[in-house]
């Protein structure tokens, strides 16, 4: 555990070093750049290197969190793992507290997990360790999946900013293929299994009451979304996905603060079992259950099904504050526990055999709005998986 943790705090200033050299703006005013290589670490994706460029409009200072954003990511993964995107975030853009952003991806999962469908799937280890007697191939549990997709949001506010309307569409293509056998996906063949477009409308509300975007210390951030994937919409499939999510920030002490994450998802129709396997949000898409975006500890999508279950319990502690080449940091540390599971269509409803999670980790914060973070977590699954990634879990 301890070179673990020495090896991703060396990682984390070294992704940093960039920012550090990056143009300096006084009382965030005007245009902020950074350049960072993308070197970052999932267990069970490995080691992800490529670039990011941060860039941040804060005009006048007067805008908050800023004018516009953009991103702009490349990066490939020792796994075989390709993920290009651009992202864009305007702010304000028709009024306090309207949004609108837009994001263009394309991503190639040379190694995708699949271990079966349902909250108990036939995972062992061993069948992919070839020091194991019951070895059968280090791919088991993997098949090849690409994807290209851009996706639109737009916010209106409504009742003083803090509640916002949300809708938006989204046009996503998927192929993917199996390994040859002996093969988990191959051996029990899933709905989706021919790929195509999973296009998307989606209609929600926003609730948002945090004193800040990257690291909160009190207020609430909450959604309830609809989305409709259907022949209308150029879909190759028919269903719908409903999630609730409430996240809350609480300043127990000073520079404490406890956060939490409360998740449920429905998808009643035919969803293609690797649209099971991601979750939305009013901001982005993550994957789970079982990664460094959803269950920390717990190997990555070890539990996909229509209706998922996820909580996150974090205390975050204001350790540091630094100047660095002339820039502000601001260092914290953080103890999780994340849980979840997933119901079958038909299962009651209940919080028997739930997965938990827990860990520690440390994050970095840069100018408000940037943040690097080292997590690592452990579980029943897996003694210890260490992410390394930009931002906060939520």
């Amino acid at each position: 555990m301890k070179s673990t943790w020495w090896r991703g705090v060396a990682a984390l200033l070294f992704l940093l070093l960039p920012v550090l050299h990056a143009q300096e703006v006084k009382n965030e005013r005007g245009l902020a750049f950074a350049a960072v290589p993308s070197l970052s670490y999932s267990s069970g994706e490995g080691w992800e290197y490529g670039g990011k460029l941060f860039f941040y409009q804060f005009g006048n200072g007067e805008s908050r969190p800023y004018r516009w954003h953009l991103l702009l990511n490349g990066a490939r993964s020792t796994e075989e793992k390709q993920d290009y995107y651009a992202f864009v975030d305007l702010p304000n853009l028709w009024g306090e507290g309207s949004r609108l952003d837009l994001r263009v991806e394309y991503k190639d999962f040379g190694l995708d997990e699949f271990y079966g469908i349902g909250n108990l799937p036939s995972y062992r280890k061993e069948l992919t360790d070839p020091d194991q007697p019951g070895f059968l191939d280090e791919k088991f549990y993997s098949y090849k999946h690409r994807w290209s997709a851009g996706y639109l949001n737009t916010q209106w506010p409504l009742r003083g900013g803090r509640l916002r309307l949300l809708a938006g569409a989204a046009a996503l293509r998927t192929s993917l293929s199996t390994y040859p056998l002996p093969n988990q996906l191959a051996q029990s063949p899933q709905p989706g299994m021919a790929g195509g477009w999973s296009n998307y409308a989606r209609i929600g509300l926003v609730w948002d009451s945090r004193d800040q975007e990257a690291a909160p210390t009190s207020g609430c951030w909450s959604d309830l979304l609809i989305e409709k994937s259907a022949a209308i919409l150029g879909s190759d499939y028919d269903f719908a996905r409903i999630t609730a999510t409430d996240r809350r920030y609480i300043s127990l002490l000073p520079g404490l603060v406890y956060a939490q994450r409360l998740l449920v998802e429905h998808m009643p129709g035919h969803p293609p079992f690797y649209e099971m396997a991601v979750i939305s949000g009013s901001y982005q898409r993550i994957e789970g259950l079982g990664s460094g975006r959803s269950i920390r500890g717990i190997p990555r999508l070890l539990f996909v099904g229509p209706t998922k279950l996820l909580t996150n319990f974090e205390l975050r502690l204001r350790l540091l504050d630094m100047r660095i080449l002339r820039q502000e940091l601001t260092f914290y540390g953080h103890l999780f526990a994340d849980g979840g599971k997933v119901l079958l269509k038909g299962e009651k409803a209940s919080l028997s055999r739930y997965h938990w999670s827990q860990g520690a980790g440390l994050h970095v914060q840069w100018k408000k709005e940037l943040i690097g973070a080292l997590d690592v977590g452990r579980s029943q699954y897996n003694d210890m998986a260490v992410y390394l990634t930009f931002g906060n879990l939520f």
